[in-house]
């Protein structure tokens, strides 16, 4: 109805369709009793001419009238699905990090199946099957013409159809909520499977896979058994009451045509309008079952949507340099014991080189996302040119950043397509320069397609070192003044690290501002601020150009305010 309202004309052109397929659909029981009726009785074949040529004249316009119907309903929904799937995926695109990565990602592919679920639930047969459902009125009022009794008859019937039809539906709701859980499950297992199929092999892994798969597998199963076994109970149900409502229309019928209170053809009639009226019910049932099915679906994804997102609107700052002012900065995980880190305070100035250091699972990739605005600090802030990053624009911040991510993935577009994902109006000689710095281009010149060659499975089918070099020219695809660099020696050779040194020297020159996740002492021997994420839960600063330490600058920082 919603759906409708959108677009009232429309929505009158529907409902006037349907009125006129319905009130046609009586031409089929006022043939049967006027040839009965009237031709058999008289024998007289202008009647039986004129009433089969009205015949096939209401068919062609009930079969016009259809058509007509069909696509006027289709263009209700093509506005509300393209919003639909616009709103979801750019949801996916933009909603924050801090709650999409709590999310599964087997249940966010569900969750995209489900627009298509949504859109079956409200397409234009469906829709018309709604509509159709009042005009079981005008049947069961042309048999309570012909028999008040054969009109109650269809009318307990009818009841009895809705009444087994709520309860299949409700049955079924359940059933498909247990079905949604372990196809999650399931799915999130197989992707695992899929991702890790060196481990399976190389540590011996079939036995306890094959074993979660068999008890997956069986509760699947059992779980699709019960829903087949409902579904059939539901049809058998509808074919028995059909079946039981020809037999009582039959036998009352007849004994009213003996008596005298209704012809041949009546109760003919009587019958093909009470099995229409049956039929109109049972398919508004069916199709009260979709809908149910699209509206828990839409239940779902309107919650998924009301995630934050991130702020294509904030403000842009002109003549950005590079400075950092982190203010009393902390983070948790949800759920964790503890903070990742706390009471951080660090003001970086254009140029500098920022090292951050630690143990494993100490924060240090967490404290990159931080800088890249992915994650929202749990306390405190980051200022970039004295603004919160949380004001920012993230567009804007993102083309500021050369980032360099540990695990780098891409998207399956060609390799042009990701390394201009932040820079689409780059360049042909931009490209190339970039390609030939990264360290790319000798990977470039030996595959078939080159810059054209396709990613796929997120890039998870390259060489480490590949990646890790497409991750490199897609980060200096923009001039931004800030490089973060997440374990930049990580996953290269003897040229990589040679490139990736000289990559630092010269942004070191031209005075960017780099923070670089490392435990590398030739680095932290040029660093301006090392960052020891190790100490907990504040960690350890240091300042190693000026020889002082946080810990240090705090007295004459109190001095002064003194």
């Amino acid at each position: 109805m919603r759906r409708l309202s959108l677009h009232p004309f429309l929505a009158f052109e529907i409902c006037l369709s349907s009125l006129f397929i319905n009130i046609l659909s009586l031409a089929s029981p006022i043939f049967v009793i006027q040839v009965l009726n009237r031709y058999v009785g008289y024998g007289f074949d202008g009647t039986l001419i004129t009433l089969t040529v009205g015949m096939f004249i209401a068919g062609a316009m009930n079969h016009a009238f259809t058509l007509v119907r069909v696509q006027l309903a289709s263009a209700i929904n093509i506005g509300p699905d393209k919003m639909l799937a616009d709103t979801v995926l750019g949801c996916l695109s933009r909603a924050k990090m801090s709650t999409l990565g709590r999310i599964p990602a087997a249940r966010i592919h569900e969750l995209m199946g489900g627009i298509q679920v949504i859109q079956s639930g409200y397409d234009a047969s469906v829709i018309c099957s709604v509509l159709d459902m009042p005009f079981f009125i005008l049947f069961v009022g042309a048999t309570f013409f012909l028999s008040p009794v054969l009109a109650l008859i269809t009318i307990a019937a009818i009841a009895c159809t809705l009444l087994a039809g709520w309860q299949n539906m409700r049955l079924g709701r359940r059933m498909n909520d247990i079905l949604r859980n372990e196809s999650v499950i399931h799915r999130g297992n197989l992707a695992n499977a899929i991702s890790g199929a060196d481990t399976v092999r190389a540590f011996g892994g079939r036995a306890l896979l094959n074993g979660m798969f068999k008890t997956q597998m069986d509760k699947l199963q059992q779980i699709k058994r019960d829903m087949v076994q409902s579904g059939t109970r539901s049809q058998a149900v509808l074919q028995s009451l059909a079946m039981i409502l020809r037999v009582l229309i039959y036998a009352v019928g007849a004994r009213e045509v003996v008596a005298g209170s209704m012809t041949t053809g009546g109760l003919i009639g009587a019958s093909i309008l009470s099995g229409k009226a049956l039929a109109v019910s049972a398919s508004f049932m069916k199709s009260r079952a979709m809908i149910s099915q699209a509206g828990q679906m839409m239940h779902s994804l309107q919650e998924f949507v009301r995630q934050p997102l991130e702020s294509d609107t904030g403000t842009e700052l002109k003549g950005y340099r590079g400075v950092l002012e982190i203010k009393d900065l902390g983070f948790a995980y949800p759920g964790s014991t503890g903070p990742l880190f706390e009471g951080l305070d660090v003001r970086i100035e254009p140029g500098d080189i920022v090292i951050i250091t630690g143990h494993n699972g100490a924060g240090k990739t967490s404290l990159v996302r931080l800088f890249m605005g992915l994650l929202d600090p749990g306390r405190g802030q980051i200022l970039a040119g004295g603004v919160d990053l949380r004001q920012l624009s993230a567009p804007w911040w993102r083309r500021q950043v050369m980032y360099l991510p540990q695990e780098p993935t891409f998207l399956n577009a060609t390799i042009r397509e990701n390394i201009c994902l932040n820079n689409p109006n780059m360049d042909s000689e931009r490209l190339q320069r970039v390609v030939e710095i990264s360290g790319l281009k000798k990977y470039l010149d030996t595959s078939v397609d080159g810059l054209e060659t396709q990613v796929k499975n997120g890039g998870a089918e390259l060489a480490v070192g590949i990646r890790r070099r497409l991750a490199l020219a897609r980060a200096l695809s923009v001039q931004g003044a800030v490089a973060i660099f997440d374990e930049p020696s990580e996953g290269f050779d003897i040229e990589g690290l040679r490139v990736m040194d000289m990559i630092i020297h010269s942004m070191a020159k031209a005075q960017k501002t780099m923070i670089i996740v490392s435990q590398d002492m030739r680095l932290m021997q040029r660093a301006d601020v090392i960052i020891d994420l190790s100490q907990k839960p504040k960690p350890h600063v240091l300042f190693p150009k000026k020889g002082v330490q946080d810990s240090e600058k705090e007295p004459s920082r109190e001095g002064a305010v003194r």
